[in-house]
């Protein structure tokens, strides 16, 4: 008799199993096989070198030399906590040289900058899009930014990513139905705060985000 229960107690338990694994969502499924789940980095800074995080933007951008400051300074807080390196340039250097001569620093190339600050690799980004949209007579707003990161060394070499691409893709995005009520320069500093983490986390291992919730 005690057998007997036993093995119904089993094949209660494997069938619960069963349920629970084809019921899940594909982002729970992936939670329940690799526990908290995670995403490896995409590379890894060489942690001895001085790294620049370089951000350019073209020329149709709304990207202010303010929020350009905010962005480069933030990538360089979450690649330090997260020990990505342990040497950064300091955004204001960057900043400084584009202001003492803003048509000499436009005329440098990566390269020429890395050797000004002194940097032996260069986070490179390219801001294509950073947009702030006024909407229903300046009642709602809403933002989009694109840009593009790769890593160079001093001699402005690509080092990442190898392939013929222009870099990697980084969006951030404020629907106009989060953006209600905030003004442009709120959503310039989430927009600026997004692609500071976006950025970084192409460095490090971070969660997959996902939290086990009751029904």
């Amino acid at each position: 008799m005690v057998t007997n229960r036993n093995a119904l107690r089993a094949a209660l338990a494997a069938v619960l199993m069963i349920t629970t694994f084809f019921s899940l969502g594909g982002c729970q499924l992936a939670y329940l096989i690799a526990g908290n789940g995670s995403h490896a980095a995409l590379y890894k800074l060489p942690k001895k070198d001085r790294v620049l995080v370089l951000v350019d933007t073209s020329a149709n951008s709304q990207l202010s030399i303010h929020a350009m400051a905010t962005l480069m300074t933030s990538v360089n807080q979450l690649l330090y906590q997260h020990k990505c390196a342990n040497n950064f340039v300091p955004a204001y250097r960057i900043v400084a040289l584009q202001r003492r001569n803003p048509v000499l620093y436009h005329s440098m190339g990566i390269a020429d900058i890395a050797h000004t600050v002194n940097a032996n690799a260069v986070v490179y980004v390219f801001v294509k899009r950073f947009d702030i949209t006024l909407e229903s007579a300046g009642q709602l707003t809403k933002g989009r930014a694109d840009a593009l990161v790769k890593v160079v060394d001093a001699k402005g070499n690509r080092l990442w990513p190898k392939t013929g691409s222009p870099g990697f893709s980084v969006t951030a995005r404020i629907p106009t139905a989060t953006a209600v009520s905030q003004s442009p320069q709120a959503v310039e500093s989430e927009m600026t705060a997004i692609l500071a983490r976006r950025i970084s986390r192409i460095f490090y291992r971070y969660a997959m985000g996902y939290k086990p919730t009751s029904p």
